[in-house]
């Protein structure tokens, strides 16, 4: 690109024409002076006097007013195209300055963007870039990069071509993702903007912006994988956890059912012989049979909380109505209903159970937060073996936006136990008309 030209500081431009002017004006009344001196020498107003005596008749004496008064009005007439010459010499300076400073803030933005932009002719040829597109296509500098072909550097011909007859049309080009190829061989992926131009000075056809998105392509694909590699560990910890869990129900139900029960059978023995014992030994015998009785129903709920019986022995269908009954025993003022449609069989552990939690976790939070009078769940599978929907919807308080985005721990944990299988986790809140959370998995995510 060529250099600036700077131009002289107004102030000197200003002070030069003023000392002109004071020069010219000295030498008007030098001349003005000069002649006042020779008429004096040669007394030419008596000359011109007796000369133009047989012409009274014509007034010709009084020409010499008349031609001072025409030489006032020249010289008022002269100052006045003056002022405007100057006026309009103001406002071109000015207008230059303005052009120029334009200039000098279109190079700078122009060289110094961090986007590459190149000036093209129609073929392709660049006549002008800047030092971000010659990084871009792997180029020493901006001369280097004057007369090479952009499309040249396609990755793909026919997309080079394409381009080419859009912009021979007069069509603007935006590519949300372009290949290059960089004059070391390295791909470069870059978002391009082409826009047709008409530039009769450099006879520029269009131009192209583009921006490096290679290091961006990165980090996505090993975002991608760190996601993909954090599902699996959470896919794998949610199997170790429910794996432990059925271990502690079974635990729960082999050694302590079992020791409850033979604890309770001891006390009923006890308790059979009313007139052989004492009194004491037999209220302690009923003692000791209500509260086995009240720590074997706990452990059946803990044994419930921790691993559903219903899910391993009835499948998901009914231990999803087990549960909604259980739910509806406990909160009888909450009218609670479920609809089941199409076939869950063979959908294999990870969906069963993950299906199951996000009802109970909801079913939870609904009787904790909700305050609700209606509560309506609904499990649709589609046919032939397709993607299940999970519903459930309740008429409560709803939930505030704020803490929506914050979420709990509970539906963390679910939209990550649904996200592991490829599914989608929605939370829709309308204050006060309740939440509608709806579970999608796919119909991969159920295969055993």
């Amino acid at each position: 690109m060529t250099g600036l030209l700077l131009p002289m500081p107004r102030t000197a431009t200003v002070s030069a024409r003023n000392r002109e002017v004071s020069r010219d004006l000295l030498v008007v009344v030098l001349a003005t002076g000069l002649t006042f001196v020779i008429c004096v020498a040669f007394e030419l107003r008596e000359w011109l006097t007796e000369i133009t005596r047989p012409l009274e008749q014509y007034q010709i004496d009084e020409l010499p007013f008349t031609l001072g008064a025409l030489a006032l009005l020249l010289a008022w007439f002269s100052w006045r195209r003056w002022r405007q010459a100057a006026q309009e010499l103001h406002l071109r300076v000015e207008a230059q300055q303005a052009l120029m400073d334009n200039e000098a803030r279109y190079r700078l933005l122009f060289m110094e963007n961090l986007a590459g932009n190149a000036l093209c002719a129609a073929d392709g040829t660049m006549l002008l870039g800047n030092p971000a597109i010659a990084h871009i296509l792997g180029l020493p500098g901006t001369q280097a990069a004057t007369g090479r072909n952009l499309f040249d550097f396609y990755a793909d011909r026919a997309v080079a071509d394409e381009h080419r007859a859009l912009l021979s049309h007069g069509s603007k080009v935006d590519v949300a993702l372009l290949d290059l190829v960089a004059a070391d061989g390295s791909a470069v992926k870059v978002i391009a903007r082409m826009l047709v131009r008409d530039e009769p000075t450099t006879g520029a056809a269009f131009h192209v912006y583009v921006a490096d998105i290679s290091e961006l392509q990165l980090m996505q694909r090993e975002l991608a994988d760190a996601l993909a590699e954090n599902r699996l560990l959470s896919q794998k910890y949610l199997l170790a956890q429910e794996e432990e869990r059925r271990h502690l129900a079974r635990e729960l139900h082999d050694e302590m059912g079992q020791c409850l029960n033979a604890i309770k059978l001891d006390a009923v023995a006890i308790h059979r012989h009313p007139s052989e014992l004492p009194r004491d030994v037999l209220e302690s015998a009923q003692s000791i049979m209500e509260v086995s009785t009240r720590v074997y129903d706990v452990a059946r709920g803990l044994m419930e909380r921790l691993r559903p019986v219903a899910l391993d022995e009835l499948g998901l269908a009914d231990a999803l109505r087990h549960l909604s009954t259980e739910w509806r025993r406990r909160n009888p003022g909450v009218d609670c209903s479920l609809s089941i449609e199409g076939d869950l069989e063979g959908l294999g552990e990870q969906t069963n159970i993950t299906l199951y939690r996000v009802v109970q976790e909801c079913l939870t939070n609904i009787a904790r937060h909700a305050r609700a009078s209606a509560v309506r769940l609904h499990l649709e599978r589609a046919v032939d073996h397709g993607d299940l929907m999970l519903r459930i919807a309740d008429d409560g308080v709803g939930i505030e936006p704020v803490r929506k985005k914050r979420g709990g721990l509970g539906l963390a944990g679910l939209r990550e136990r649904v996200e592991a299988l490829g599914g989608r986790l929605e939370v829709i809140s309308c204050v006060p008309h309740g939440v509608e959370v709806r579970a999608s998995i796919p119909a991969v995510g159920g295969r055993p």
